[in-house]
């Protein structure tokens, strides 16, 4: 996010609101799949799973159209579409899910929570604390000594602040989009490890 801010934002478009507020903001006004521009956002090559350290990032489809705002919420898409890729890949293994659901600060962007609703097509839904991943871990701890029979019994309390359905019609764009995204993915990874050594 830093990185996209950094290189996408001009000193014009920043406000007396948060760097990453007026990042966000700068987005609201893009239509759900950036008029079909994609970002790859593998800055630091990509783990699961792809468990490639040579992929690269790179925005594809750039055009007169498109906007530094057209950038901005093609990056956070991009994020989107990588987390994605993971669900993917756990689904074809049985674990999947009705619901989503997202902590951190990423959640305090209802943007990106709609993004992420959307892309997954699934609803998500945001704890109250921003930082309930340390309840699942705490859980993981009390099952292991016997304390807690299941993650349903530990977590029966945790309240949500907000549920997030997806829409539909995004989630229509989204899907044909991340199929490019996967082609542009698997077609630039052995460009990318040239472009590796050449860096080097």
């Amino acid at each position: 996010m830093d990185w996209l801010r950094k290189t996408v934002q001009s000193p014009e478009q920043q406000s007396e609101k948060s760097e990453v507020e007026s990042y966000l903001e700068m987005t609201g006004n893009i239509k759900a799949g950036s008029n079909g521009l994609l970002f790859l956002p593998f800055l630091n090559g990509e783990r699961a799973p792809h468990w490639d350290a040579t992929l690269k990032g790179s925005f594809f489809g750039l055009s007169h159209s498109h906007t530094n705002a057209h950038m901005a919420r093609a990056g956070l898409e991009g994020v989107i579409y990588a987390l994605y890729s993971i669900q993917e890949a756990m689904d074809t293994l049985g674990h999947s899910s009705d619901t989503i659901y997202a902590n951190g600060g990423f959640a305090r962007s209802e943007l990106w929570l709609q993004i992420l609703a959307d892309v997954f097509g699934r609803t998500v839904k945001v704890p109250v604390s921003h930082q309930s991943s340390a309840w699942g871990a705490a859980c993981t701890a009390l099952i292991a000594i016997g304390t807690l029979s299941s993650y349903e019994e530990g977590t029966q309390d945790i309240e949500f602040q907000t549920s997030i359905p997806y829409q539909k019609e995004n989630n229509r764009t989204y899907h044909e989009l991340y199929q490019l995204f996967k082609r542009l993915t698997e077609q630039t990874s052995s460009i990318a490890r040239d472009i590796q050594q050449f860096q080097q």
